[in-house]
């Protein structure tokens, strides 16, 4: 295990943030501000500099700013049905700069008082959008098909969010067909053991995770630069 600026993200900081989320009070984390930040806050951000020498090398275009990448623990309630200001959850994500590159594929960080999880996922506003992902699929399956074995070898497991009830492609191979109908995708690891994330030993995992999915995100990020070169998605998208 090489020499990282995390350390790990300690039981007492999760039960901090718990105990934030609970009193939901501007005094109390004022408070208890510095706390957050050195036990929360910046072990997060510690992942995202220990990783960006990874993410750059998988995408150029990646943005690892570890301040931009990091989720708040406090929320924007506006225009939010909760009204709930803080965050027992904390997440990150590694992608191009929304601003220039919207609805871009992501690998992803996120821990839950009781759970942590990583992956990549690939949504997109435009549903529409993620018709070009099929296309590549269709042009290209063994190329697909090799990344999703290179996801499963990381660990991960498949998923979508939404799928469309009709075959859109009645003619397709039979092993495509699940890929076919996703409106998104995703391919995620989920584990309660809490230990793991206390220790730096969590960046080899995600370094080894990340490294193996490599040939998803690049066959994501063709499917994506078709969708610019297209026009189908527009930076003016990332305003939404």
């Amino acid at each position: 295990m090489s020499e990282y600026n995390f350390k790990g993200i300690k039981p007492e900081s999760i039960e901090l943030l718990c105990l934030n989320r609970f009193n939901d009070s501007k005094e109390f984390y004022e408070e208890h501000k510095l706390e957050l930040k050195e036990g929360i806050t910046v072990p997060m951000r510690q992942i995202v500099l220990d990783l960006s020498g990874l993410m750059y090398d998988i995408d150029d275009k990646m943005l690892t700013d570890p301040v931009r990448s990091v989720s708040r623990i406090y929320r924007d309630t506006r225009g939010n049905r909760s009204k709930i200001k803080y965050r027992e959850n904390m997440w990150l994500m590694l992608r191009r700069y929304k601003n220039e590159y919207p609805s871009a594929p992501f690998f992803y960080f996120e821990f839950f008082p009781n759970s942590f999880g990583y992956g990549l996922a690939f949504w997109t506003w435009k549903q529409s959008a993620f018709k070009e992902v099929h296309n590549l699929i269709l042009d290209h399956p063994g190329r697909w098909l090799d990344a999703v074995d290179a996801c499963k070898q990381a660990g991960f497991t498949y998923s979508a969010r939404d799928n469309y009830k009709k075959d859109m492609y009645p003619n397709a191979p039979k092993e495509l067909k699940p890929y076919l109908s996703a409106k998104n995708m995703q391919f995620s690891y989920n584990s309660f053991d809490m230990s793991t994330i206390n220790s730096p030993a969590l960046i080899d995992e995600l370094k080894l995770a990340f490294d193996l999915a490599r040939p998803m995100y690049s066959f994501w990020a063709d499917a994506y630069d078709n969708m610019l070169d297209k026009g189908i998605i527009k930076p003016e998208d990332s305003m939404r």
